[in-house]
């Protein structure tokens, strides 16, 4: 049987239930960075959903049909922006996280740090105390 082993792997991986649960990990992981990409990709489809549910906006305000609405501008630059660098915020994360993990999966390392998940929850809070700032600032216009 040849040696797969990895370098600096802690335990056996001739065992195989030892190698079938560092698989499974190695797996976990992979799965865990996708999701994290995923979010990324919905949070930049988010961000073009907002910047044309504005430009929709802004033409419905043209049309004389709807000439009584009061032409207010809703200031969704910076809600798209900070949505797009949300989104790559996750990525950039999502790919730390990923060789973090790898390497402590290799090493046999038993705890890890929860930084990532902390950055994230922080972004993704700023962004709906931004959103609900703007509808809040249009409500009381």
């Amino acid at each position: 049987m040849p040696d797969n082993t990895p370098p600096n792997v802690p335990y056996d991986l001739s065992n195989p239930q030892v190698l079938l649960a560092w698989q499974r990990n190695h797996l976990a992981n992979e799965r865990t960075f996708l999701a994290w990409c995923r979010t990324g990709l919905a949070l930049f489809g988010f961000s073009f959903v907002i910047e044309r549910f504005d430009f929709f906006i802004r033409q419905l305000q043209n049309v004389p049909m709807f000439e009584g609405m009061a032409q207010k501008h809703l200031h969704t630059e910076a809600i798209t922006l900070s949505t797009f660098a949300v989104g790559v915020l996750v990525m950039v994360v999502a790919v730390w996280r990923f060789w973090y993990i790898r390497r402590c999966i290799n090493t046999g390392a038993t705890a890890f740090s929860p930084i990532p998940d902390i950055i994230f929850t922080v972004a993704v809070v700023g962004m709906i105390l931004g959103l609900f700032s703007v509808f809040w600032h249009l409500i009381i216009q």
